[in-house]
């Protein structure tokens, strides 16, 4: 059985889910390759017997460069796929949303599967409520659930179709009305706050690099930033001089109420043995936001090489 899984990762933590599910799926497969999704090519994959498509989650859902992938697939009708994803502290509709799409199209999606993991937002504290994930655990069972899709992909190109599992339902009921709030169209219009500082930019291209979507060209006149943009912030995250700027104050107020929606949602997932605490999450430090720490390395670094 010939596999493919592609994955688009920003800090690395779906690769890493990916490059475990890849472990298990070579104990029961003949080849397993993973591709990044910018180096996908589409002509190509109905050589496979089974592919796999991870990502992180982005507001509730699978990013919208994911999304355009997946509607721009050729035909696969009848091809048995599988979806993946790293999520903070709610998954939301991720796994249902990327089946549903890949469905509509006729690919038939067989299993799924999510991690937590660590990561945050500039506007968010870090250390966060899912620091430390995926430990030792999740990555086993990421895993497990490599060798089992193998095993259902053999099933299913068998005729036995009945160990193919849909992804499981919502359990967050605040999640239906957070999507239909942020959508495209509203992201596009209150979240286009980016911008480039002249003075400090050193043109180095590594938030360029960290585009998932090419939104970013410092070399331009003037400076091109967020055109498109998937809204994961990840410029303003990489840039060594902090030369990715916009006023966060209005975000960082939204940290406390949002986070007691999180912390709530982790506790009934712990409840359901889906879960672990690996921080306390009563050392959370609203008042230092991850922009803040960025903004002092840089300030801290800038000290170091004038003394």
């Amino acid at each position: 059985m010939k596999v493919l899984m592609i994955c688009f990762s920003q800090s690395g933590n779906t690769r890493k889910v990916a490059e475990y599910i890849q472990e298990g799926i070579q104990q029961r497969a003949s080849s397993c390759e993973i591709v990044d999704l910018s180096d996908v090519d589409t002509g190509v994959l109905s050589q496979y017997d089974l592919v796999g498509l991870g990502c992180p989650t982005f507001y509730y859902r699978e990013p919208f460069n994911v999304r355009e992938f997946m509607e721009g697939l050729p035909d696969l009708k009848g091809r048995s796929w599988f979806v993946f994803c790293s999520h903070g502290s709610v998954m939301g509709e991720t796994l249902i949303s990327m089946a549903e799409c890949l469905e509509q199209q006729g690919i038939v999606v067989i299993g799924s599967h999510h991690t937590y993991a660590d990561g945050t937002i500039p506007f968010y504290p870090y250390p966060t409520v899912t620091t430390g994930h995926p430990d030792d655990q999740e990555l086993q069972e990421a895993r497990d659930f490599g060798k089992e899709i193998a095993e259902c992909a053999q099933a299913v190109a068998g005729g036995d179709t009945g160990r193919i599992a849909k992804p499981a339902s919502l359990t967050d009921d605040f999640v239906p009305a957070e999507i239909e709030m942020l959508s495209r169209e509203f992201m596009d219009q209150v979240f286009r706050v980016l911008s480039v500082n002249e003075d400090t930019c050193i043109e180095c291209g590594e938030c360029m690099d960290a585009c998932p979507v090419d939104g970013i060209d410092v070399e331009a006149a003037p400076r091109r930033i967020q055109d498109p943009c998937v809204y994961c912030w990840y410029c303003a995250k990489v840039c060594p001089t902090g030369s990715i700027v916009t006023d966060w104050t209005a975000f960082d107020q939204m940290a406390p109420d949002n986070y007691a929606k999180y912390i709530k949602a982790l506790n009934a997932a712990e409840a359901r043995g889906e879960f672990r605490w690996l921080m306390d999450p009563a050392t959370l430090k609203f008042d230092d936001p991850l922009h803040k720490q960025l903004e002092r390395r840089v300030n801290e670094g800038a000290k170091e090489t004038t003394v």
